[in-house]
């Protein structure tokens, strides 16, 4: 036995009421899309701009972190002069020993990783000239000429007498990014150690 099959013709109409009605929905689907899609475009550029910051951070901490080391090294390569060939300079000479030196408690000054020295600023924190960076080589350091260019970052150092034995020492690290005005600082204590 065979059935036939029928198909049914189903048409469908819209009417005038309901016409627009369509092109609305998609109009306010799109600006929602939009909405979300630029919320997440905003989310990913804030990520950046906290990753960029966070960066700075990371990079002001070792240069602080470097102008103590170089300090530390100072002050126990006058100790050992001092116990190996007898010198008759303090553990502070070069640093702070006398009024002269360029670090004597009270002033600000920098130091270069490059050369090893010390050099007066001035007597207020924001008086040292920024740090220039080598393109080759990444160091920062007051070099200047072929392939130094400078930086954001400005190292300067303030050194406090505490003790005849003990100095505290401040290094403040700030620089700028666009409007914003940064400053990390990092203290340490110094001892004499003989």
């Amino acid at each position: 036995m065979i059935k036939k099959f029928s198909i049914f013709n189903f048409q469908f109409s819209i009417s005038a009421r309901q016409a627009g009605f369509t092109i609305l929905e998609s109009i306010v689907a799109i600006f929602i899309l939009s909405l979300s899609i630029a919320g997440a475009f905003t989310a990913v550029q804030q990520g950046l701009s906290q990753a960029i910051m966070a960066k700075d951070e990371v990079k002001a901490y070792y240069l602080a972190q470097e102008a103590i080391e170089i300090i530390r090294n100072k002050r126990d390569a006058n100790q050992l002069a001092k116990i190996n060939a007898g010198s008759s300079n303090t553990w502070l000479y070069g640093i702070t020993q006398d009024l002269a030196d360029p670090c004597y408690f009270g002033k600000v000054c920098r130091t270069d990783a490059v050369s090893q020295s010390f050099t007066y600023c001035g007597s207020t924190w924001g008086s040292c000239s920024v740090l220039n960076q080598n393109a080759t080589t990444f160091l920062y350091a007051y070099t200047s000429g072929a392939g130094w260019s400078a930086s954001r970052f400005r190292r300067e150092i303030q050194i406090e007498s505490v003790s005849a034995t003990e100095i505290a020492v401040t290094v403040r690290i700030s620089w700028t990014k666009g409007l914003i005005s940064k400053e990390f600082k990092a203290k340490t204590h110094l001892f004499n150690w003989i």
